[in-house]
C-alpha cells in the first residue's frame, strides 16, 4: 500500500500516490514529499528503480530483512543523479518481540526533498505520523524532511520502553521463582531471557551509532536545530543500552541464585540423610554385637539385659539429638532458606551496582 504526502513550491498539497504524480514530484526540484510503502508488492518495489533510480544494492537491502541498523551515503556521482541516504532502522513492538524475538525493520531513503519509508509490517510510529500528515500535510511536510525524520525516529525509540518494562517484570518473576521454586523450567526461562536480551542488544547498539551519525552532521540536509532533537533520541538509545546491560547482569544473577538454591536443597537433603545415618549407628553397633552367633555372650538369655540394652540405645540416640541441636544441625529448614534469600538479594544489589558502573564507564568513554 502506498501513501504519499506531497507539498509543492506554491504551497499546494496532494495525497496522490499514482506513478505519474510521483514522477512529477521527483522531477520538481522545489517539491517536498513523503512516500510510505507498507508491505509493498513487486510492482510497488519497482518504483524504487523506475521512478527514484535508487542503487540496486540499496533496493536489495530494502527487500530483505537486514538485522543490523546502518546508514549509507549514495552521493550524486554514485547515484547517477540526486544524492541520497539509505538507512535501516528497527522499530520495537512488544507483541512481535515476545513471539518472534525480533524487531520490525524500517528502510528509509532520504534526501533534502523527500523521505521514502518501507516496512513489511505495520508500525505504530509510522501510523501516528501518517494520521497527522493525513490531517494536515503542510504541517508535517512543510517543516522539513529532517524534522519529519526526527519525529519518526523519536516515536520509534519511545516504543522501546514497553519492552524494557516487560523484561523487568519477567526478570523479577524469574528471580522469585529461582529463590522460592527452583524448578528445571526456571533454567530454560533464564536461557530465553538471555537470548531476548542478546537480540535486543544486537539491534540497539548499532542503532545508537546510526543516530550518532545523524547528530554529527554526516547527513548534510539535517539542520543544526534538528540535530539537537536527534541528540535526545540518541540519549534515549544510550539509556536503553544501559538498561539492557543491567538486565543481562540480572539474568546471570538469577542463574546463580537458581544454582545456589538447587545446591542448598541438595545440602539439606544430604544433611537429613546423614543425621539419620548417624542416629542409627549406635543401634546398629549394639544390635550387631549381640547378634553374633556365640552362645557364651554375657546376658544373652537375660530378660533384664535386653531392656537395659534398649534403654542404652535410646539414651545414645537422645544424646546424639541433643548434640546435633546444640551445634545447630537440627535448625529449621527455613533458616537456611533465608540465608539463600539474603544471598540472592545481595547478588541482585551487586548486579545492579555493576550495571550502573558499566553504564557510567560507557558514557564516560563516549564523552
Amino acid at each position: 500500500m502506498l501513501r504519499a504526502f506531497i507539498r509543492y513550491a506554491d504551497g499546494r498539497t496532494s495525497k496522490d500516490s499514482s506513478v505519474p504524480s510521483l514522477r512529477a514530484a521527483v522531477a520538481d526540484r522545489e517539491c517536498v514529499f513523503w512516500l510510505d510503502m507498507s508491505k509493498p508488492d513487486d510492482e510497488e518495489y519497482s518504483l524504487l528503480d523506475e521512478v527514484f533510480g535508487f542503487h540496486p544494492l540499496a533496493i536489495e537491502d530494502s527487500i530483505k530483512y537486514v538485522q543490523r541498523p546502518k546508514l549509507e551515503n549514495y552521493p550524486a556521482d554514485v547515484a547517477g543523479g540526486e544524492g541520497y541516504f539509505y538507512m535501516v532502522f528497527h522499530g520495537p513492538d512488544l507483541q512481535t518481540f515476545r513471539q518472534k524475538l525480533r524487531t520490525k525493520e524500517l528502510d528509509i531513503f532520504m534526501s533534502a526533498r523527500y523521505l521514502v519509508t518501507i516496512h513489511e509490517e505495520p508500525m505504530q510510529s509510522i501510523e501516528e505520523m501518517a494520521k497527522r500528515a493525513d490531517a494536515d500535510p503542510a504541517l508535517v511536510i512543510g517543516r522539513g524532511i529532517d524534522v519529519l525524520l526526527h519525529n519518526i525516529l523519536d516515536r520509534i525509540v519511545d516504543h522501546y520502553q514497553p519492552i524494557l518494562d516487560y523484561l523487568e517484570e519477567a526478570l523479577d518473576e524469574l528471580e522469585e521463582r529461582a529463590l522460592d521454586r527452583p524448578e528445571p523450567s526456571v533454567l530454560s526461562q533464564i536461557a530465553v531471557r538471555k537470548r531476548e536480551l542478546l537480540n535486543l542488544r544486537r539491534i540497539v547498539g548499532p542503532q545508537r551509532e546510526v543516530v550518532a551519525q545523524l547528530t554529527r552532521g554526516e547527513v548534510s540536509f539535517i539542520r543544526e536545530s534538528t540535530r539537537v532533537y536527534l541528540r535526545d533520541v540518541q540519549d534515549h538509545l544510550i539509556r536503553t543500552v544501559e538498561m539492557v546491560e543491567l538486565y543481562r547482569d540480572l539474568v546471570l544473577g538469577a542463574r546463580d541464585i537458581y544454582l545456589s538454591s538447587i545446591s542448598n536443597r541438595l545440602n539439606e537433603t544430604m544433611r537429613t540423610l546423614t543425621i539419620l545415618s548417624v542416629i542409627a549407628l549406635p543401634m546398629t553397633v549394639v544390635t550387631g554385637f549381640f547378634g553374633m552367633n556365640f552362645e557364651s555372650i554375657p546376658g544373652l538369655h537375660s530378660r533384664r539385659a535386653f531392656w537395659i540394652t534398649v534403654v542404652a540405645m535410646l539414651f545414645a540416640v537422645a544424646g546424639l539429638l541433643y548434640l546435633f541441636r546444640q551445634k545447630g544441625w537440627l535448625g529449621p529448614v527455613g533458616h537456611a532458606g533465608g540465608g539463600i534469600h539474603e544471598r540472592g538479594a545481595g547478588e541482585r544489589d551487586a548486579s545492579a551496582a555493576a550495571g550502573d558502573e558499566d553504564g557510567v564507564a560507557e558514557r564516560e568513554s563516549e564523552i
